[in-house]
C-alpha cells in the first residue's frame, strides 16, 4: 500500500482515539504507578494502544508493532515493516491537567521512519510526516520558519532532571537563551522545534515510541537528531537525545563534549 493511503488510515485511528480520550477522561480513568510515582500508566492508556493494535492487526496483518504499554506481542529488531506507538505521551499531563499530551505513531521500514504522526489531542494539532514527501500541520504543506537561529535569540527546551542536577552544566545554555519552556511532553517538545517555538530539545532517556513519529518530521525537515554523543537514535532502546536547528544542536553537542567527563 502506498504511504500516502496508509497515512490516511492513520489519521482516521487518531482522531478516533482522541475523540475516545477527550470523553472518558474525567470520569473513566484509573491510575496505576510503573517504574515510579511519577511514572503513570492509566487505563486509557492500554485501551489506546489496544485499538491501534487491534487496526494494525486488521489492516496490515503481520506487521510488527512496538508499543510503550507492551499490550501484545513485540518485536526484536526492526526488519521488516514496524509500527512504533506511544498511545499517550504525557500520561502525567493527562492526568493531573487533562492537557498537554499527544498520540504518537509511527510506520518504519527495515529502520528507516517512512510515516510520522504527532497529534495535540487538546489543542487539535496534527504534525504529518511522510518520507520524501514533506510535513503538514492541520493538512497544510509546511515549511520552517526560518533555517538557523543562534541560541541567544531564542527558547530551549531541557529536560528538568539535567537541569536539576546541573548535568553537563546546562544551565549554562539556560543563560545563554533567552529563556527556557518545557512541556512534560516529548511530542509536544518537537512540535515545538518543528514550529520554530523553540529552537532545540534535549532529554537524557527517550524511548522509541518518544521519539519515532517526530524523527520523521525532524528528518524530512533538515533538523538535526542524534544521540547525546553524535551517534544516530537506535529506536531499539531508550537514548540520550539532543535535536533542534542547527545552531543550537551544536551548542548542545559542545556542552556535552566538554562536560561529559564530569558526570
Amino acid at each position: 500500500m502506498q504511504l500516502e493511503k496508509r497515512a490516511e488510515i492513520i489519521k482516521d485511528w487518531i482522531y478516533t482515539a482522541a475523540n475516545h480520550l477527550k470523553e472518558n477522561m474525567a470520569s473513566q480513568m484509573t491510575v496505576e504507578e510503573k517504574s515510579n510515582r511519577k511514572d503513570l500508566v492509566t487505563n486509557l492508556d492500554k485501551e489506546t494502544e489496544m485499538f491501534f493494535r487491534e487496526q494494525i492487526e486488521h489492516h496490515f496483518p503481520g506487521e510488527g508493532i512496538l508499543g510503550e504499554e507492551h499490550m501484545g506481542e513485540t518485536i526484536t529488531s526492526l526488519d521488516g515493516p514496524v509500527w512504533i506507538i506511544d498511545p499517550i505521551d504525557g500520561t502525567a499531563n493527562f492526568v493531573l491537567q487533562h492537557n498537554h499530551f499527544a498520540i504518537m505513531i509511527a510506520y518504519f521500514e527495515d529502520g528507516v521512519g517512512q510515516i510520522g504522526f504527532v497529534y495535540d489531542v487538546m489543542a487539535d494539532t496534527m504534525l504529518e510526516a511522510i518520507k520524501d514527501n514533506g510535513v503538514k500541520i492541520n493538512g497544510q504543506s509546511y515549511t520552517l520558519p526560518f533555517r538557523d537561529k543562534p541560541i541567544s535569540d531564542g527558547l530551549i527546551a531541557i529536560n528538568s532532571s539535567l537541569l536539576l542536577d546541573n548535568t553537563y552544566h546546562m544551565q549554562e545554555m539556560v543563560q545563554e537563551a533567552m529563556g527556557l519552556r518545557l512541556y512534560g511532553s516529548a511530542g509536544l517538545e518537537l512540535i515545538s522545534v518543528v514550529k520554530g517555538e523553540t529552537l532545540g530539545y534535549t532529554s537524557p532517556h527517550l524511548q522509541p515510541w518518544d521519539i519515532a513519529a517526530g524523527s520523521v518530521a525532524i528528518n524530512e525537515l533538515g533538523l538535526c537528531l542524534t544521540q547525546m554523543s553524535g551517534e544516530p537514535i537506535d529506536f531499539m532502546n531508550p537514548n540520550p537525545v539532543f535535536v533542534g536547528y542547527p545552531s543550537v544542536y551544536k551548542r548542545f553537542r559542545k556542552q556535552y563534549e566538554t562536560y561529559k567527563t564530569m558526570n
